[in-house]
């Protein structure tokens, strides 16, 4: 078996079991209808409890492994109005039995209680029923494999699965039972009181005036009570669920008789009985009705079993094998990888070492080094000397031929030149002037001629010889290109 089938098959959680519903009256235990079981319709009491009863009746048909329901009829428990308590909500469950021990004859700890608040009031409907009777009822299921999942009052199913049919009355009397009336407001009963002074049946060939006036007279007295102290709630329709009566003469006659519109609870049923009207309704009822069979009663689950435990370490030890052999597959692998790298690494070593003596072979001498210096060097000089001829402007390249035929076009013979000193950057000329006013006329004809156009002096000296001769120094600047 694969890891992950046991791992589901260890953890999953109980499948769901199938639903019954089982009704408890006074005369018979009704089911809901299911075509995969052969459940009867209803199982009579007769002498014994309704938990003995109803196993009794899952026996005969051999049904096992359900989760069962159980609807109580009002005889099996007591219901009361009392103040809504000023504690949260979902402690009411725990503190109800010890607020209500006044009203109850049995011990607060022998009863279980459930309650929910009232509308527009300051009250809440209590229900109480003995504990034992509860534990007794899951006891016997689990001992047949089932299990007990919700013990319900009728009244919260009488109040569901009425179409938009909110609030209503509903006078209602299962076989074996008295005449019993309900006030529902939003689904939820606000009121129930049992008419004990009617007689069953009123209809038929034993209907009597008598006895329909009497019911009237009961039912509107009640109707009357409640519009009084329910002011803010509409109840003007009267539903009618009687067993062994005629329900069209029934009808009939409240109508007659009652202030309220009055109509059968189940259309079209002439002779419905209220126990099969309960069967299909009990599985439309909510998750938050009033549940008599509440969490801490029902029995702890052992986590901690022998079974549990064996299976649990041997699923660890399956794991912890298949974690092994994971392991030990891929160390093999990783052992093979590692065997591969090593050749590997020992081939790249071998053409490591040809390289290495390929390189050596082919290392330059030192002689040849030296001599590719010497070249470098070499080169390095030409190149210089390349740039230093690259120097020489235009009219060096010329010559001086130009300045010399410049000054010989601007000779006069005020003026006498001694010495002329050229280079790349500078022109100085020494001589002498028969005055000293024709050497800036001299000088300014220098932008007549192409050759001494562009030169710029910054000193000129002019002075005499011992002679009393006009002399004169003309010095070009110093760093000006031609």
């Amino acid at each position: 078996m694969k890891i992950e089938a046991l791992l589901k098959r260890f953890t999953r959680k109980k499948s769901k079991q199938m639903a019954v519903f089982a009704v408890v009256q006074p005369d018979a235990i009704y089911f809901s209808s299911s075509e995969s079981l052969a459940l009867p319709e209803h199982y009579p009491l007769a002498n014994n409890t309704w938990p003995h009863a109803l196993v009794n009746a899952l026996l005969t048909a051999g049904a096992k492994g359900l989760s069962v329901h159980v609807v109580l009829h009002a005889q099996l428990f007591q219901s009361y109005q009392i103040d809504k308590p000023s504690i949260p909500q979902q402690e009411w469950s725990s503190a109800l039995p010890f607020l209500l021990k006044d009203l109850i004859t049995e011990k607060s700890s022998e009863v279980i209680a459930d309650a929910y608040p009232l509308e527009g009031g300051n009250k809440a409907q209590a229900y109480v029923i003995n504990k034992k009777v509860v534990l007794e009822a899951s006891s016997l299921l689990e001992s047949m494999g089932c299990s007990l999942e919700s013990v319900v009052p009728e009244q919260e199913v009488w109040g569901r699965n009425n179409g938009e049919l909110k609030n209503y009355l509903l006078v209602q009397r299962s076989k074996g039972s008295h005449f019993k009336l309900e006030a529902f407001v939003n689904e939820r009963c606000i009121f129930q009181r049992t008419l004990r002074g009617v007689v069953a049946p009123i209809t038929g060939v034993a209907s009597t005036a008598l006895q329909l006036d009497g019911l009237a007279l009961e039912l509107q007295r009640s109707i009357d009570y409640l519009s009084s102290h329910f002011k803010g709630t509409s109840l003007h329709q009267l539903k009618v669920c009687c067993d062994e009566e005629e329900h069209a003469e029934l009808v009939q006659a409240l109508g007659e008789r009652l202030s309220v519109k009055v109509a059968p609870l189940v259309e079209g049923a002439e002779h419905i009985v209220s126990g099969q009207v309960l069967a299909e309704k009990a599985p439309f009822v909510p998750a938050d009705a009033i549940n008599f069979y509440q969490e801490h009663l029902k029995p702890k689950k052992e986590l901690m079993t022998l079974s549990s435990i064996t299976a649990f370490w041997g699923a660890v030890a399956v794991v912890m094998l298949c974690f092994f052999a994971w392991f030990q597959f891929q160390n093999i692998q990783y052992q093979q990888q590692l065997k591969q790298a090593n050749q590997q690494n020992t081939q790249l070593t071998a053409q490591l070492g040809e390289l290495k003596q390929k390189h050596a072979a082919h290392l330059p001498s030192a002689e040849k080094v030296a001599a590719s210096a010497r070249l470098k060097k070499e080169i390095e000089s030409q190149q210089a000397s390349l740039v230093a001829i690259g120097q020489y402007d235009a009219s060096r390249q010329l010559g001086y031929s130009g300045v010399m035929d410049g000054l010989a076009k601007l000779s006069r013979r005020d003026i006498s030149l001694s010495e002329i000193e050229i280079n790349e950057a500078t022109l100085d000329v020494k001589g002498m002037a028969r005055d000293a006013n024709v050497i800036p006329t001299w000088i300014a004809q220098f932008k007549d001629e192409v050759s001494l156009t562009g030169r710029s002096f910054e000193q000129l000296t002019i002075g005499r010889d011992e002679q009393d001769i006009v002399t004169f120094e003309l010095k070009s600047k110093r760093g000006v290109e031609k």
